[in-house]
């Protein structure tokens, strides 16, 4: 009966060990997935070339929001987004909170650039300086991106620190990922959303994101 007894024990005591094995073994995976992830996206960035970009066209439209995209040269062609697939097809945004918004719905990661606010130039967007001012975009989000933090703080001097400040990618996911979630609810309902509603929503958005107060004081 002892015998049966520590055998019973022995064998609990295995299993209990191997239990906590095979728990040690799944977080050893997960942190050397994070790992990977995170030299993965610092790999991408450092790699990461304007080579094989493209310019959208009159025909081009949003890959998100369908809204026509604006060209280089144009007013409001400073705020267009390009994404690059991990296939290397190239598409098209007419704000930059669409191009976050199509990686949400789609679930992938596209390599993002934006234009600088002064040369146009098509820039990386991780490595923007991001400054959230009181000016008309495409989609009303009222991002400006800078090669540099230099042409940056020029650029928030002569429109006004109470009109522009430093802001970040982060924050641009957040009101982005805000917009999507109403997008979304939208269609669920099956009113749906033009690019052109969504514009005017926008509008409103970008109105309580620069004045909260002045929405307080008209209640």
């Amino acid at each position: 009966m002892k015998k049966i007894q520590w055998t019973s024990l022995l064998i609990v005591g295995v299993i209990t060990l191997t239990g906590c094995g095979t728990e040690e073994a799944i977080e050893k995976q997960q942190e050397k997935k994070t790992e990977t992830i995170e030299t993965s996206t610092s790999a991408s960035i450092e790699t990461a070339t304007t080579e094989g970009l493209e310019e959208p066209t009159e025909e081009s439209t949003c890959a998100y929001c369908q809204m026509n995209v604006y060209v280089k040269g144009e007013d409001l062609g400073l705020f267009s987004a390009q994404g690059r697939t991990a296939e290397g097809e190239n598409l098209f945004f007419d704000d930059v909170g669409c191009m976050l918004n199509q990686e949400r719905m789609d679930g992938i990661v596209l390599e993002k650039y934006v234009r600088d606010y002064n040369s146009e130039e098509w820039i990386l967007l991780e490595e923007a300086i991001v400054v959230k001012a009181e000016i008309k975009t495409p989609m009303n989000y009222g991002y400006a991106f800078f090669k540099d933090e230099e042409s940056a703080q020029a650029f928030i001097a002569e429109t006004g620190k109470e009109h522009a400040s430093l802001s970040s990618l982060a924050d641009i996911d957040e009101v982005s990922g805000h917009r999507h979630i109403k997008r979304m609810e939208k269609m669920q309902n099956g009113s749906g959303m033009t690019g052109h509603d969504e514009q005017e929503n926008n509008h409103t958005d970008m109105s309580e994101e620069m004045n909260p107060e002045k929405d307080k004081s008209e209640e």
